[in-house]
């Protein structure tokens, strides 16, 4: 039954019959309202009917001063002869005779708000008139917002309303609160019984107490989402047969869901118990009901049948149910980020699922990699869509993501069996670099491997249309940008653009491949970024020391420093200085290198958090800076090898006059010496030298000063020397 008026329209109807049955042609209606709750609503009803308004602050005899002619309403608010006052209230007899005299409360209204001759709302009022004054005080403001609204309620959604304290609907309140902090006297029990029986929910009708009230309510609702999703609802007891969700329509936990801000607890709750495991266990296929994010029973059946697709080696189908298990726990994200049908993206349950996706996709891809081995080593890593750095990638995720296992609870089958896949996988990464750096060292050893690759030490002849033909230009030339970070930077640049206001300038963000300087080291690969000619750059021994050199002269900082501002650049390392106001800057940081290098614990993180920062920086230098034309430049990648591997440490051999972590150098290293020899066969065109160097990812030369370090560059890994260089372009 839907009440028929609001509140306002309710007082209207009673002081307009009042004036209609008064004597006098000005009549007064007097209106004593217990509890002070209507004032507002007779002030609107009395406006709208164009009637004066008095309203008594202390006294009702203030209501005699000050007299109007024509109709008016007395407001007084509180009982007519209050129980803590002295003295006699009955101030005004001659009212009888010149008007009216009303006692209502809003609940007194509220029953005039449904249809007369309800005695349902009759009893609403006696329901409502807690002897508690601030339970009283929660259930008036519930008649009152429900009754002055746009929509009004039903009597069934009032009721619901005072016994949860707010709520509108039962089975959502026991759901998500339990029993609350409603009272458990056996007259409310039966209120609480008859609205979820009214909703569908019998498995209550035969529960007397509240935990047996709330423990059936749960049950139904779950039976009802795994019957939603596909189980057999004859496998069901009788009253928990739920036929509330159609196809088109939400099971209860769904819906709450879409409204909660209690998700997490949510997940603990029904995620954390078996609910119907007998029903669960005889089910063909679970995955069926996959879509269905309750009940332990059915989480732990799914992630068992998942780990022993993994066992069998079926990575793609491990993928594939993995996806879709996480996109059912994590929900639908609104326009404000807000996820909502499910435990969004911080669930340590979708977390998990999560890296279950990743750890298929990595396994995948560490079992297909070398399915289409070309020679063409450069593509097969760089490829943007198919290349191999994608691994390296999913490794830094993998362990960036954590143990999310850890915060499920103990006998969630997770917990036994994600670090043994974790260390499984990063044990066949290292195989992988292995068996890349085998190709490599194939594709090196076949003779001039990358004469048609773009390397670094042509960066400023290649590029000169876009370098001098006066825009305003800015590089940003960050030491140890792997070709993955690279990729990564470039996506969050391209997000970060999309969202500048529509009057900025748009940009156009690139990326492309280019080699760098080998030895993949920073003294190299930063001396061929300088400007000048391509054939006036090589590295050679000079005096048994490997140098890089412009011009014939070793380049150093500080002579890298003199050569960019001869060409008419601004070098700066500060993030806000003056330099940036110049038309030609160089910003140079070499912070990814030192993460590296101190071998700090959360290596990975540090590294993801680094490109994070970049992408803000960068990305405001542009918007702030009125750059034509933007470059992202590196200097060489990195190898960053799991926890619990470590290279072994070979003596540097007596041919060698120079040498790195993972190189030597000597007129007299050939290829009997470690590694892979680079020499005039090689055709680098900047190698004027003999050098050698590793390709093995497990192997490094012994240097002092120099740890066990699992971060190393210097090498002919592609992840050491392929580079992906960012152009960005307004306009």
């Amino acid at each position: 039954m839907q009440a028929k008026q609001t509140l306002p329209d309710a007082a209207k109807d009673t002081i307009r019959s009042e004036f209609d049955r008064a004597e006098s042609s000005d009549p007064i209606v007097l209106w004593w309202d217990d509890g002070n709750y209507l004032e507002d609503i007779v002030k609107q009803a009395c406006n709208e009917l164009g009637v004066h308004l008095k309203i008594a602050e202390e006294t009702p005899l203030e209501l005699r001063a000050d007299p109007v002619d024509g109709e008016q309403v007395w407001y007084v608010p509180h009982v007519k002869e209050p129980a803590d006052a002295e003295g006699d209230y009955d101030w005004f007899r001659d009212i009888e005779h010149t008007g009216g005299e009303v006692e209502m409360s809003i609940e007194d209204l509220t029953v005039h708000a449904f249809e007369r001759g309800q005695l349902d709302a009759w009893e609403l009022k006696t329901a409502t008139q807690a002897g508690n004054p601030a339970k009283r005080r929660e259930i008036a403001q519930i008649l009152h917002d429900q009754l002055t609204g746009g929509q009004l309620p039903t009597l069934e959604q009032l009721r619901t309303q005072i016994v949860t304290g707010g709520y509108t609907d039962p089975v959502a309140f026991v759901l998500e609160n339990g029993w609350g902090d409603i009272d458990d006297s056996p007259n409310t029990i039966e209120q609480m019984q008859d609205l979820l029986t009214n909703e569908g929910v019998d498995a209550v009708a035969s529960e007397d107490e509240p935990v047996g009230v709330v423990a059936a309510t749960r049950r139904w609702a779950v039976a009802e989402w795994l019957i939603h999703a596909g189980a057999d609802g004859e496998r069901f007891p009788r009253e928990f047969r739920a036929e509330t969700a159609g196809d088109h329509d939400l099971p209860e936990l769904k819906s709450l869901l879409n409204n909660t801000t209690s998700d997490s607890l949510l997940a603990d709750r029904y995620l954390g118990e078996a609910i119907w495991p007998d029903i669960v266990a005889d089910v063909d296929d679970p995955w069926e009901l996959a879509d269905c994010i309750v009940d332990a029973a059915l989480e732990r059946r799914l992630w068992e049948e998942w780990h022993a697709s993994f066992d069998d080696g079926d990575y793609e189908r491990c993928l594939e149910r993995a996806e879709k298990r996480h996109d059912a726990l994590l929900g639908s994200e609104d326009f404000r980020g807000t996820y909502r049908g499910a435990f969004g993206p911080d669930s340590p349950w979708t977390q998990t699922w999560e890296q279950a996706t990743e750890i298929a996709r990595l396994a995948h891809q560490l079992e297909t990699w070398d399915e289409n081995a070309t020679d063409d080593v450069v593509s097969l890593y760089a490829d943007p869509d198919d290349g191999t750095w994608q691994i390296d990638n999913a490794v830094l995720n993998l362990v960036v993501a954590g143990e999310p296992e850890s915060d499920l609870p103990d006998d969630h089958p997770a917990t036994a069996a994600l670090d043994d896949l974790r260390t499984q996988l990063e044990s066949e990464y290292v195989e992988y670099l292995e068996d890349l750096g085998d190709l490599v060292t194939d594709t090196v050893e076949a003779g001039a491997p990358f004469v048609d690759e773009d390397h670094s030490y042509q960066f400023f002849t290649k590029e000169s249309d876009g370098l001098e033909s006066g825009q305003t230009v800015a590089l940003f030339v960050i030491d140890a940008l792997r070709l993955d970070l690279a990729h990564r930077l470039a996506d969050e640049l391209r997000d970060y653009v999309a969202t500048l206001p529509s009057h900025a300038p748009e940009f156009a963000v690139d990326e492309d491949v280019w080699l760098g300087t080998l030895p993949s080291e920073t003294k190299f690969g930063k001396a061929a970024l300088t400007p000048g000619g391509i054939q006036m750059f090589d590295v050679s021994l000079v005096d048994g020391e490997l140098q890089p050199l412009r011009n014939n002269r070793r380049v150093t900082p500080n002579r890298r420093e003199s050569l960019l501002g001869g060409d008419g650049w601004t070098v700066t390392r500060e993030e806000e200085s003056d330099d940036w106001q110049s038309t030609r800057v160089a910003y140079f940081k070499n912070d990814i290198d030192d993460i590296g290098e101190k071998e700090l614990s959360d290596l990975e993180a540090m590294l993801a958090r680094r490109v994070d920062s970049l992408a803000e920086f960068i990305g405001t230098k542009l918007k702030q800076g009125e750059w034509d034309q933007a470059y992202v430049l590196t200097d060489h990648g990195f190898v960053l090898l799991p926890d619990n591997a470590s290279p072994e440490k070979i003596s540097r051999p007596a041919e060698a006059s120079d040498s790195g972590r993972r190189w030597i150098a000597g007129e007299d290293v050939d290829g009997d010496s470690p590694g892979v020899l680079l020499d005039s066969s090689s055709r680098l065109g900047y190698l004027d030298a003999n050098v050698s160097v590793l390709a093995s990812p497990l192997k490094r030369f012994k240097k002092q000063g120099l740890g066990d370090a699992r971060f190393y560059h210097g090498g002919l890994l592609p992840q050491e020397f392929v580079l992906d260089f960012i152009s960005i372009t307004q306009g």
